[in-house]
């Protein structure tokens, strides 16, 4: 009697969406631990699909600054991924759902450290009226409120004292540009500054 055995075939899971990452200090080149990673998702409600996203799930990177997410994908039209840390700056990731099938995908992210900027600007050196100085913080810089700016900055007078307070990322070498007009004469000048992240640092500028 010859028996005859039909072993089914599994169905390969279509809807299952796993992303794994990491997720690293850019300035520092090292894992950002215990970061806030949450996954957002637009899909379908009701047949139509719905404009909001929601928050699907959340997770906080380990030691090694790593993360990972197991996704049932439906009707989904977008996908978003955020990214907090305290004394960081957040970040927002807009996906395609088409740029994520179902499958293994493997999603690695910088964020970057806050770090402030605090200048003291003053004329120590004249008591003529027209004395004038330009200065400008060049380099990377985030942008929003009181955040630093390339944006050059004039003071005008024998009696100029001004000091300014910025925020800008940290573990990073940024260029303070000045020129001074002082009886008829430009003069220019330059100081690199390394600012200390998750800190103040602090410069004068007597001219």
């Amino acid at each position: 009697m010859l028996s005859v055995y039909f072993a089914g075939c599994k169905k390969e899971d279509s809807k299952t969406l796993i992303i794994t990452g990491n997720i690293i200090d850019g300035n520092q080149n090292k894992p950002v631990v215990d970061a806030e990673v949450t996954f957002w998702v637009s899909r379908m409600v009701n047949g139509t699909y719905n404009p909001d996203l929601i928050e699907l799930s959340k997770v906080n990177t380990d030691a090694s600054g790593n993360y990972s997410f197991n996704i049932t994908k439906e009707k989904d039209a977008a996908y978003r991924i955020t990214i907090d840390k305290t004394k960081y700056f957040s970040r927002l990731i807009d996906i395609n759902a088409s740029d994520l099938p179902a499958g293994n995908h493997v999603l690695n992210y910088n964020i970057l450290p806050e770090a402030f900027l605090k200048l003291h600007i003053k004329n120590v050196n004249s008591f003529d009226v027209t004395d004038l100085i330009l200065y400008s913080i060049g380099g990377n810089h985030p942008t929003g409120t009181n955040c630093c700016s390339n944006a050059s900055n004039t003071g005008l007078g024998y009696s100029f004292d001004k000091t300014q307070i910025c925020k800008t990322y940290g573990a990073q070498n940024i260029k303070l540009e000045w020129s001074v007009k002082r009886n008829g004469y430009t003069t220019n000048f330059d100081s690199t500054i390394y600012c200390i992240p998750f800190d103040t640092t602090y410069f004068n500028l007597y001219y």
